[in-house]
């Protein structure tokens, strides 16, 4: 990319600021899905032999690609578990600046396809990225650990679309070698890595397509300037990848039409006429940013129920339709900034295609912005740019005017993300309605001991939500704590741990966490009620059709029966546990050891020989079939079991055995 050394400045500056401003979110905690997903790095250990790396980069559950490089990505931040967020959420900010770096490169191409010279290219390149680097939407995803995971997918495509349009630029400057090579890995390496990021990553192509329909074949001539060789290639790299996106999504059109809620409290449907409001608030924010930070809790959206109820989701759906309009008429524009705003139009949508239309996801995340609102400001820096003549100044102090707020808000909301106290009351304060939002600042009122404050807004929280079991959850903790249970919060968990949806992350993992505590220090619900609500989740549908949830309660039981002096109904829930579809094979060791402990050794050894290792048989190539050969060629788990299987021997060689009862007709 060529630019003049006052553009070069320009950008380092920026790049410095956007730093400078993400340092105060640095100190902020580990939330929510970080504690799904980063755990289990210390499975094995500290990381220091290649199969351990392998192991943790192949275990991914989050996607159906596991998505192993995001995976990969957190081994620069440490090779041990627990560790410092700190760390962690620094890489974030570095990945985020990288993506600055790439969204100038592409835009500089870009604004270059529209006609603009290689002087003002620079700039607009430079204005573009600085206006999305600085943005406060971006706080959320940058400091939110696990969502490297939407960097990184972004980076891959923003990385592969530079590629390919600085490829149909050298296409048209008469370079065809270098445009080939460099369009064809763009597209095919750049969706490969950034699906491995994460599967957004899949829409690379199609927004290739979008691209190329807005920049360089607006005209539908591109066979008369490029010839029959380039359409041929543009089918095989742009038209059946992105036939192949949408003949996914039209596979999943049925959905919509089936009424079932697919463990949502929404409809496909329902889902698909609300995310038109979400998409005009995302939009909202990404051109009007506020003093405020959305933060992870929007469970208090109000759900479209028809085009009518409310009135406002026909007016959402018309607007969508006329940006598509708009969209279109801009398409065969002369003037740059016009083609560049229905570019930018037609970019979000395509970016919000997977995430924000009727597959059944939750409702709402500001991530899910971070790539389709990539272009959202070229078409203002070409518009800044064209009108920067001799004696108008207004664009430049227009430009620096928006850098500035875009850098104080960004650093306020950074401030906030760097504080988890301030952080819970921020968000409890901004969404009065949402359970989780309330239940989370409880939490902070419980660890420093103002029970009466966390009690008050739990006890709120499930006045409106009776049905949330995440807010039965920390009101049972509470309960715990004080040593006092309101007379309904018994009944109230029993009830929901029979119908909940306990396969949802957050909530299956307070659920379990519950359960421990009942079996460590917690009598104010009474004997036994531990195995009461175990009982109660496994008899739960729900629970039923989720082997990984199973699996968690029926070990919970066997610790409770172990510790009631039970080991054959331990020994029964073990065995049915292990035997459930999934199990890795750390958890069959686990259990053994468990029994061990217990002094049932007879019984550990007895689980060995009649459980397999789920290492024994592997067939396929998924992303957990991989993670196995791993395991099985390491040979971790089989040194483990013999030396297991050894240690049980000389127990129980070592334990005497009880002189066997007389026989009738024996004297005594």
């Amino acid at each position: 990319m060529r630019i003049d050394w006052k553009t070069f400045v320009a950008g380092a500056f920026l790049l410095a600021l956007a730093y400078v401003v993400y340092l105060p979110g640095l100190s902020g905690a580990f939330l929510f899905d970080d504690f799904g997903n980063l755990p289990p790095m210390g499975d094995y250990g500290p990381i220091t032999h290649a199969w351990q790396a392998w192991a943790w980069i192949t275990s991914g559950f989050a996607g159906p690609t596991g998505r192993p490089i995001s995976l990969a990505s957190f081994l620069i931040d440490t090779r041990v578990w627990p560790a410092s967020p700190y760390v962690f959420k620094h890489t974030n900010v570095i990945i985020h600046l990288i993506n600055g770096v790439l969204l100038s490169g592409l835009s500089y191409a870009l604004a270059r396809g529209f006609g603009l010279n290689v002087r003002r290219a620079g700039w607009a390149a430079v204005l573009t990225a600085g206006f999305w680097l600085l943005h406060p939407f971006w706080v959320g995803t940058t400091l939110y650990v696990i969502q490297r995971m939407a960097m990184l997918a972004a980076l891959f495509v923003f990385a592969g679309l530079w590629a390919y349009v600085a490829g149909r630029l050298w296409l048209r400057a008469g370079k065809p070698v270098r445009a080939y090579v460099a369009m064809s890995f763009g597209l095919g390496l750049g969706t490969l890595l950034a699906v491995l990021a994460k599967e957004n990553g899949a829409l690379l192509p199609l927004l290739a397509w979008v691209i190329e329909a807005f920049v360089f074949d607006a005209d539908n001539r591109a066979l008369d300037r490029e010839g029959r060789g380039f359409i041929w290639w543009r089918r095989v790299f742009i038209v059946l990848p992105s036939t192949v996106m949408l003949a996914y999504m039209a596979y999943q059109l049925p959905m919509l039409f089936s009424n079932q809620t697919f463990g949502r409290d929404f409809t496909p449907f329902e889902r698909l006429l609300t995310e038109t409001r979400i998409v005009w608030g995302y939009l909202r924010e990404l051109w009007l940013p506020g003093l405020h930070d959305g933060g992870l809790f929007n469970d208090d959206i109000a759900l479209s129920h028809s085009f009518v109820q409310p009135l406002v989701t026909l007016f959402a759906t018309l607007g969508i339709l006329g940006f598509v309009l708009l969209a279109a008429l801009t398409r065969m524009a002369k003037t740059p900034w016009l083609r560049a705003l229905g570019l930018a139009l037609v970019f979000y949508l395509v970016g919000q295609l997977l995430e924000s239309s009727w597959l059944p996801l939750e409702l709402m995340f500001e991530h899910r912005n971070y790539l389709p609102a990539g272009l959202m400001f070229l078409p203002l820096a070409v518009f800044l740019v064209q009108n920067t003549q001799a004696g108008q100044r207004w664009p430049i102090w227009l430009a620096l005017g928006i850098f500035t707020v875009f850098a104080l808000l960004t650093f306020k909301r950074a401030d906030v993300w760097g504080k988890p106290f301030a952080q819970a009351l921020s968000w409890a304060h901004q969404h009065p309605d949402s359970a989780r939002a309330q239940s989370y600042l409880a939490n902070f009122w419980e660890q420093t001991g103002n029970y009466p404050e966390a009690e008050r807004l739990l006890d709120a929280a499930f006045a409106q939500h009776p049905d949330d079991l995440l807010v039965l959850a920390n009101r049972a903790f509470l309960a715990c704590d004080m040593n006092e249970a309101p007379p309904k919060l018994k009944t109230a968990l029993l009830d929901l741990a029979q119908h909940g949806d306990l396969a949802q992350n957050v909530v299956g993992y307070q659920f379990d966490t519950f359960l421990s505590r009942l079996q460590t220090d917690c009598t104010v619900f009474g004997p036994n009620f531990g195995m009461q609500l175990i009982d109660a989740a496994l008899a739960n549908p729900v629970v039923r059709r989720d082997s990984t949830e199973q699996r968690s309660l029926l070990h919970r039981r066997a610790l409770y029966w172990l510790k009631q002096n039970a080991p054959e109904n331990a020994f029964h829930d073990m065995k049915t546990a292990l035997l459930l579809p999934g199990t890795d094979p750390s958890s069959r060791l686990l259990f053994v050891a468990e029994l061990a402990s217990a002094n049932q050794q007879a019984l550990a050894l007895k689980l060995l020989n009649e459980v397999p290792s789920p290492l024994a048989h592997i067939s396929g190539w998924s992303m957990p079939d991989i993670n196995r050969r791993i395991l099985r060629d390491a040979g971790f788990f089989t040194e483990s079991e013999a030396h297991l299987r050894a240690q049980l021997a000389k127990d129980l060689a070592s334990t005497p055995h009880p002189n066997p009862s007389p026989t009738r007709g024996e004297g005594l």
